[in-house]
């Protein structure tokens, strides 16, 4: 089943889908793999503070047994968050239809998402330093409404995350929203 079939089941009379895309890939998982980079960062210090006795010198087998124990949780917690990213993006389609956004998403089932141009306020394209410590050039488009408005905080609800040239992708969409608003 192609892209566009995936929105069938959600579609309007006369609705018809003028774009889809997909998170980058490389860009999803590598966000996954730094935070777990990072926790690694704290678990070895404080691994290493836990095995120190009342004498300020290390107790190799207090170090050990602590360690072991970040090591078990960090490795089942990891697989989890690995496999249900991998869930996430499998299911994860953007659309732009001729009347709406829409956004298909979900782990265990598929939610989708939709925003009505009429209701459409605002967007904004954001690039972190994580898009661009990776030259993938990618980033995030968030779409905002009276009911979901943006935020300096986030908080959008509709989100197109790890898009691939999101400046492009921006100016095609609003391309898009500004013809279909200007007919309906």
């Amino acid at each position: 089943m192609n892209d566009n079939e995936q929105f069938n089941l959600v579609l309007g009379e006369g609705e018809v889908i003028l774009k889809t895309y997909r998170p980058h890939k490389f860009r999803a998982y590598f966000g996954q793999i730094l935070l777990w980079l990072c926790l690694i960062l704290i678990l070895v210090p404080m691994s290493l503070l836990s095995g120190v006795d009342e004498m300020g010198q290390l107790d190799w087998s207090i170090f050990w047994g602590v360690f072991a124990g970040f090591v078990a949780f960090y490795a089942v917690f990891a697989a989890i968050s690995f496999i249900l990213l991998a869930l996430w993006y499998k299911k994860t389609i953007y659309a732009v239809t001729n009347k709406r956004i829409l956004i298909r998403t979900g782990r265990i089932g598929v939610d989708y998402k939709s925003l009505d141009f009429s209701m459409l306020g605002a967007m904004t394209v954001n690039v972190s330093w994580v898009d661009k410590l990776l030259h993938k050039n990618t980033g995030f488009i968030a779409f905002g409404s009276m009911s979901s408005p943006l935020t300096n905080q986030g908080g959008a609800k509709f989100n197109f995350s790890y898009i691939e040239k999101p400046y492009e992708v921006y100016k095609e969409v609003k391309a898009i929203i500004d013809i279909n608003k200007k007919e309906n």
